[in-house]
């Protein structure tokens, strides 16, 4: 007795419609680019040269604006995920260390530091999410009414 092939196994079939449309595409040349394009392409190149360093994409910053986002974001997110993760411990930690830093505001950095570890963790947590959420909210409203204000060239 002669065992049966698996129709999961068969190689398909091969469909002559499938075949014959392949081939026709095939042999169409390839679609021809309008002749204004080039120049729309160019003019938008110029167009987008003369724009001001910060209405370009980020990596077209200077560096110093770059390395200046870059601390901030940065800074912003350590002090979120201490927050989130040490509660008021770790924050004043962080704190203690930033007012070492800052001598001559020490007296400020301790009073902020001792009224931080006084709040309890939970109202730290929900201080620090209401501050990114307008963070965010306000970069929202600045980058859609620039986009809505700004003349467009």
């Amino acid at each position: 007795m002669t065992p049966r092939p698996d129709p999961d196994r068969l190689p398909p079939e091969p469909d002559p419609l499938a075949a014959w449309t392949h081939a026709t595409l095939r042999s169409l040349p390839p679609p021809a680019a309008p002749a204004a394009l080039a120049g729309r392409v160019l003019a938008e190149l110029a167009r987008r040269e003369t724009l001001p360093w910060w209405r370009r994409e980020v990596a077209c910053w200077p560096r110093s604006a770059r390395l200046t986002f870059v601390l901030a974001a940065g800074a912003g997110a350590v002090l979120s995920a201490a927050t989130f993760q040490g509660g008021t411990e770790r924050l004043a930690a962080a704190l203690a260390r930033l007012t070492d830093a800052l001598a001559p505001l020490a007296t400020l950095g301790q009073a902020v530091l001792r009224a931080v570890t006084e709040l309890p963790a939970a109202w730290l947590q929900g201080l620090s999410f209401a501050f990114c959420t307008s963070l965010a909210a306000l970069l929202a409203l600045v980058l859609t009414l620039a986009r809505l204000l700004a003349p467009r060239a």
